[in-house]
């Protein structure tokens, strides 16, 4: 809808004085005091926002009074405003904001209204334009600023990721997106209320419960794998893996085994498996592009499969949730066990990895990658770890078995995941931290010195997780909804058929704009799930039930998706942490792993999403793609030695 002019005058009429209240009651903000009219009110003027991108909140409503002249009046008194919307987190994915109005005063002429961001609530201006009126009389309709096209709604995420790919430094990236995105929010016109929204945002992202048990857990984590390295546990554990892992292959097999073992937590596999296979994949001469891809392509994918891991109480919830709004009567439960062989991109990126590890084959930047470690002995690679003295495997193994037990045990009795990987990783660290110093390994000077050293190592990860979740704050569904934008461009023409691939591209989408396979999920599984049981009952999809191939495809392919578009962001958190444990630049491991995320992603879609839309089983497509990827990467792929040697030939 093309908007009205800035300065449209509107014919308004003063009402009794009256506090500030929203229509159903709740005090809205607002500057005004009411006093004394100097003369009577005419009109009014839209002062603020002069521009706002369609779909978007906005920080301030500002509204002048005028005379019958046009010019500005000091009038003092209420008014009943209408035609604004008040945006809150998607829940209910079929009524993502709401209509209301208020009472508000006008102060010496002015009129404001602000967001509330404190309490999350956030205003914006219906497509119809600002209503004033008088008890039910209508004054005036349609005072509304000019609209920016709703592509602004993108900016955030592609300032970071296209800053990210040019200026290779993450953090810069993610501020300047963070700052944009609060730019946009405040109209471009109030920088220092963009830059206080900017600390604001950062500053949430610090009070929010569950950032702050992620973050204590990594740096417990952290904690952990700082003491078992130091007290040689950790190459007490290498030594004995390296009987068996004696070559590059094995090496790499070994991390993807690992990482299988500790399906319960994306975040736990990473840092724990980066901390304890970067010794033996420096003495193998395996890349840390390497490394992380293994380990990163190894973590989300099989806590998404997994049936016990801190995603599954999420993803139920999630589903639960759609299968309200679609009123179907059906487990969510049921849904979500039935739904994971249709998980395909997962499953591939599980086999491709496997496949890589045991060909020793790369492509891309990674076979660069590779090959510098390759052509550069253990001793001269930079990279490597200085050794460690080798303590006893009780010092690493013992924390890590009470990390997983502890899990495990919190899993069946229905602990909070957040509250529970805190808790577990604290234990572990002090257990960690006990143990060399109990066995006079260690001194308790030594212990605390190495326990504040792993926590400091995590530090520069912690603050890439707190920008990435800052610019994940400002594209909410409540702010510039980002996702609400890439929804809307699906368009409402689908044929059910269609349906799995497109869940799997949106998802994907969606989740490489705000790096989040978690907010990807929350947005898309309530909105998918009716979407998908309306089209197909209308669309005469016969015997369509939430046992459907159609039905289980779309909602396997929105956690497939999200996982696949964090697998190719620059702001993913567990990307971020899988380079971090790694001890690899994080620029290089987006760089390196794009390319294997597409050619899973793609292969995902082709023999996976399409066919199963026309009801081709799981049973069918699942193993089709994965011969697919295994003939992909041995036509591709070459082995990094065999490009050393030709190389060296050359020259």
């Amino acid at each position: 809808m093309n908007g009205l002019n800035l300065k449209t005058v509107l014919m308004l009429i003063s009402l009794s004085a009256m506090p500030a209240v929203e229509a159903g009651g709740t005090p809205l903000q607002s500057d005004a005091n009411t006093e004394t009219a100097d003369s009577e009110l005419t009109g009014a003027i839209l002062i603020e926002p002069e521009s706002l991108p369609n779909g978007a909140a906005v920080s301030e409503i500002r509204i002048q009074a005028v005379g019958a002249d046009g010019a500005p009046l000091r009038f003092n008194g209420p008014v009943t405003v209408s035609g604004m919307t008040r945006r809150k987190p998607q829940v209910d994915a079929s009524v993502p904001f709401e209509p209301f109005e208020c009472v508000a005063d006008f102060d010496d002429g002015i009129l404001v209204l602000n967001s509330d961001v404190a309490d999350g609530r956030h205003i914006s201006i219906s497509e119809s334009g600002l209503t004033i009126r008088e008890g039910e009389s209508v004054i005036a309709t349609q005072l509304q600023p000019s609209r920016l096209s709703d592509w602004w709604r993108i900016v955030p995420p592609v300032i970071a990721i296209l800053l990210a790919i040019v200026i290779r430094d993450v953090n810069v990236s993610l501020i300047l997106a963070t700052f944009a995105g609060c730019l946009l929010y405040h109209n471009f016109t109030d920088i220092p209320g963009a830059i206080n929204q900017l600390c604001a945002t950062l500053q949430n992202q610090l009070a929010d419960s569950d950032h702050a048990s992620v973050i204590l857990f990594t740096v417990f984590l952290g904690a952990m794998i700082g003491l078992m390295n130091d007290s040689g546990g950790t190459q007490a554990v290498v030594n004995r893996m390296a009987k068996y892992a004696n070559t590059r292959e094995r090496g790499q097999l070994l991390t993807w085994l690992m990482g299988l073992v500790v399906f319960f937590d994306d975040y736990a596999n990473a840092l724990l498996i980066g901390g304890a296979m970067r010794p033996l994949s420096d003495r193998l001469r395996i890349s840390r592009e390497k490394l992380a891809f293994l380990i990163d392509s190894t973590a989300a994918p099989i806590a998404g499969l997994a049936v016990v891991s801190t995603w599954v109480a999420f993803e139920i919830d999630q589903i639960a949730a759609g299968l309200a709004i679609a009123g179907i009567k059906a487990e969510a439960s049921t849904v979500f066990y039935e739904s994971i062989p249709y998980r395909i991109y997962p499953i591939l990126a599980l086999a491709m990895v496997a496949t890589i590890a045991k060909t020793g084959k790369d492509f891309g930047p990674m076979l660069s990658a590779e090959r510098e470690a390759w052509r550069r002995a253990p001793a001269m690679n930079p990279q490597v770890q200085e050794a460690v003295v080798t303590g006893n495997m009780a010092f690493a193994v013992l924390p890590v078995v009470t990390l997983v037990g502890l899990v495990i045990v919190g899993f069946l009795n229905d602990v909070d995941s957040y509250r529970l990987l805190l808790i577990a990783s604290f234990i572990a660290s002090v257990i960690a931290f006990l143990l060399p110093f109990f066995w006079r390994k260690m001194s308790f000077e030594e212990c605390s010195a190495s326990w504040t050293r792993g926590v400091g190592s995590m530090i520069p990860a912690v603050i890439v997780l707190i920008l990435a979740w800052a610019v994940s704050d400002v594209c909410r569904p409540d702010k510039l909804d980002t996702a609400g934008f890439i929804i809307n461009r699906v368009g409402d023409s689908i044929r059910p058929q269609f349906l799995p691939s497109i869940a799997f591209i949106v998802a994907g989408a969606i989740s490489l704009s705000i790096g989040s396979s978690f907010t990807t999920m929350a947005l898309l599984t309530p909105l998918f799930i009716p979407l998908c049981w309306s089209l197909s009952t209308e669309g005469g999809v016969t015997e369509f039930s939430a046992s459907s191939t159609v039905f289980l495809a779309t909602v396997g392919a929105i956690l497939a998706g999200a996982i696949f578009g964090d697998h190719c962001s620059p702001i993913s958190d567990t990307t971020v942490l899988s380079s971090a444990a790694s001890g690899c630049d994080h620029l290089k491991h987006v760089n390196t792993q794009f390319p294997y995320a597409l050619l899973a992603g793609v292969f995902s879609l082709l023999t996976g999403y399409l066919p199963m839309g026309f009801g081709v089983p799981w049973w069918i497509t699942v193993p089709l793609g994965m011969a697919v990827i295994v003939g992909a990467i041995v036509v591709l792929g070459k082995r990094p030695d065999e490009v050393g040697r030709s190389a060296s030939d050359s020259e």
